[in-house]
């Protein structure tokens, strides 16, 4: 859409509440082919392998961060010499969507994950002027976010870096804004914030929290549908842009693997898996300070994180769960049916953990 000259394509969202790009006009269609250049899908970009992976912690940034803090970090480094940063923002309305921030005051609103598709709005269109104007930019986003904007500027710039996440699929715009008005109707209040990884009282053991409550993320219907591969884009499922191949020069990441990478490291605060795909994303992060940092093997900073591969397969009961979204009367008991329950005693086992996490950071405070 961003690339068309004619302007002849527009976003329209599906029954399962996804955008695709539609020609909304075909008359206007001069043929010059740039929307097929740009796709990230039919022209992906050679996988590469990280230079290195690192745990990495900001002690600064850390508490208000989903893991280690890095990414506020990095757009500190980028604002304090004049540029511009570009991340995903939940609105007033609780929609989904990127944003430019040129201090941290707008940095602030793009901190911790958002799992729902953001709209990109005028994103690539943005970058593409701050460069033209001679601005550095940090451009942060999902594997084919990042994917499409190499493709969409079709150079490369030294004044760009390009941040993705350790992405595991990206569920629904649509599905969520149903779900928040029907979490809305039960409660009779509106729904203020949103922090889909709370770790306030652990990193490990999140919670999903909004201004209507909390409760652990496998409790909650549409983080719990989430991680089980239901509401994902049917694109998230065969990504041309994961592992590698989103052409990004960092990759955050949610070092789950911490106790064995670098133990010294596992306190529950969160720490991030940064993996350091070029030199320009090397020498941003070496030029940051206040920084705990430690280079780890890859291999084992690859275990216990699911955003490397594709979900195995497609959820046999994932295109009847999108069909009752629409008819049914009950949003909020039709997600939970379709929830797989692990066995007791694995949940006893887990909030076993949860508690002891819980106990352990207090005694380390």
């Amino acid at each position: 859409m961003s690339a068309c000259p004619a302007q002849c394509i527009v976003m329209r969202r599906d029954r399962e509440g996804f955008d695709y790009p539609f020609i909304n006009n075909p008359d206007l269609c001069i043929g010059c082919g740039k929307c097929e250049k740009v796709c990230p899908v039919l022209n992906p970009l050679e996988v590469a392998e990280p230079l290195e992976v690192r745990a990495v912690r900001s002690e600064q940034h850390v508490s208000g961060s989903s893991s280690g803090g890095v990414f506020p970090a990095l757009a500190e480094r980028i604002i304090s010499e004049g540029g511009v940063v570009f991340g995903a923002v939940v609105g007033d309305d609780m929609t989904v969507g990127h944003a430019e921030a040129v201090d941290m005051a707008g940095v602030e609103k793009m901190r911790g994950s958002k799992y729902v598709q953001s709209d990109l709005y005028a994103s690539y269109e943005d970058v593409r002027y701050w460069l033209g104007e001679g601005r550095k930019v940090l451009f942060s986003g999902t594997p084919c976010q990042i994917a499409g904007l190499h493709k969409y500027l079709g150079k490369a710039y030294d004044e760009l870096v390009t941040v993705d996440v350790l992405c595991h699929g990206v569920p629904s715009p649509g599905l969520w804004e149903k779900y928040v008005k029907a979490l809305e109707k039960k409660h009779g209040a509106r729904m203020e914030y949103v922090r889909f990884k709370d770790k306030s009282q652990s990193w490990r053991h999140y919670a999903f929290t909004t201004s209507l409550g909390t409760c652990p993320y496998t409790d909650d219907p549409y983080m719990a549908l989430f991680v089980q591969d239901m509401t994902l884009r049917p694109s998230c499922y065969r990504c041309a842009a994961r592992g590698g191949r989103s052409g990004s020069d960092l990759t955050l990441s949610d070092l789950w693997s911490v106790q064995r990478c670098a133990p010294e490291m596992s306190d529950d605060k969160g720490v991030s898996g940064v993996y350091v795909n070029t030199v320009k994303g090397r020498e941003l992060l070496d030029s940051l300070t206040g920084l705990c940092s430690r280079t780890v093997d890859m291999a084992l900073s690859r275990q216990d994180n699911g955003g490397f591969h594709d979900p195995a397969v497609v959820p046999a009961k994932r295109e009847e769960f999108f069909a009752g979204v629409h008819s049914c009367n009950d949003l909020l008991k039709h997600m939970k049916s379709y929830i797989v329950r692990k066995p007791l005693w694995k949940r006893a086992y887990r909030a076993l953990r949860a508690f002891l996490s819980a106990c352990k950071k207090k005694i380390l405070k």
